[in-house]
């Protein structure tokens, strides 16, 4: 069937009855209005956060971008879609940058920056002893001001400070050598509060060295899909999206521990083929899974069910 797509952003003027699926962003507290004037009209929520208070009482089906919000918005209803969202990045440009060292490159926001240090900093100090590496990093600099730690000076590797703006993803991040994904919230390392969260007894095997791993029900894939564009192999925690759609070794790598990022960068900078390899490999993952014009088939065939 041909679908008409209307994008409204005063949704005080929406005459619902007009409309057969009706799409509200995030918070948006109008479902009930748009049901009370069209009975049979379908209401889907695309991103909701766990943060918003949302009335999920008539909505039929919900967007999300990853497996953690899926599960953690299955309590609303079985009818839920992944669509990734990421940016369609521009091709590759040249760089200005002189690049003479070993590149990691890394997009996002500040907070994942913090979160690096010191498990995955830890791992890139111990890799520059061998390696000369220097972090290209990219985010709002303009907003938040540069990336600093209070001791800082400990870090043994260099660090490229970039603008975040949707150019620079070709004329920077596209020569990384190599795209770290941190996504993991730091937990404190303190064998008293593990053991005090544990069983009396331990009934259930606990140790001091069990996995403690806290993410966001947010966290998703989207930076990953980036440097997928750029056929980049990665190394990401290991959240549950990241591990889904990483193939440990075939396309990239997850980890956890310091040492497991090192011997990740250790193994990827020592095999330059295996890297073309690697990044070849996630880039053809991209094309066959994840590209928006694959989503926006699922998500036609996914409310066209919905309709039946």
């Amino acid at each position: 069937d041909d679908i008409e797509v209307e994008i409204k952003t005063n949704y005080h003027a929406i005459e619902y009855i007009k409309y057969d699926v009706v799409l509200f962003m995030g918070p948006n507290q109008k479902s009930k209005k748009a049901k009370a004037e069209n009975s049979s009209i379908i209401i889907g929520l695309v991103e909701p956060r766990a943060a918003y208070e949302i009335d999920f009482s008539v909505v039929d089906f919900i967007i999300v971008n990853s497996i953690e919000s899926k599960d953690f918005f299955s309590r609303y209803t079985p009818n839920i879609m992944i669509y990734y969202t990421y940016p369609a990045v521009p091709p590759r440009e040249n760089c200005s940058i002189e690049k003479n060292r070993f590149v990691l490159g890394y997009h996002g926001n500040l907070l994942h920056l913090d979160a690096m240090y010191p498990r995955i900093t830890k791992a890139i100090e111990q890799f520059s002893e061998e390696t000369p590496v220097e972090l290209w990093a990219m985010y709002n600099i303009k907003k938040l001001g540069k990336w600093r730690k209070p001791d800082r000076v400990s870090m043994s590797f260099p660090v490229v400070h970039i603008q975040y703006n949707d150019h620079n993803y070709a004329r920077y991040i596209a020569h990384a050598d190599v795209g770290l994904v941190p996504q993991l919230i730091p937990v404190r390392e303190n064998k008293i509060l593990r053991h005090l969260i544990g069983t009396f007894n331990q009934k259930y095997g606990e140790r001091t060295d069990n996995y403690f791993l806290r993410f966001k029900e947010t966290t998703n894939i989207g930076r990953h899909l980036v440097f997928a564009q750029y056929a980049i192999p990665v190394i990401s925690d290991m959240t549950p999206s990241a591990c889904a759609f990483v193939d440990d070794g075939y396309d990239g790598f997850v980890a956890n521990h310091t040492e497991g990022w090192f011997r990740a960068l250790q193994g990827l900078a020592s095999n330059e083929s295996l890297r073309v390899t690697m990044g070849m490999n996630l880039k053809r993952k991209y094309l066959k899974t994840a590209t928006h014009e694959i989503l926006n088939k699922k998500l036609i065939q996914f409310i066209s069910h919905l309709r039946e």
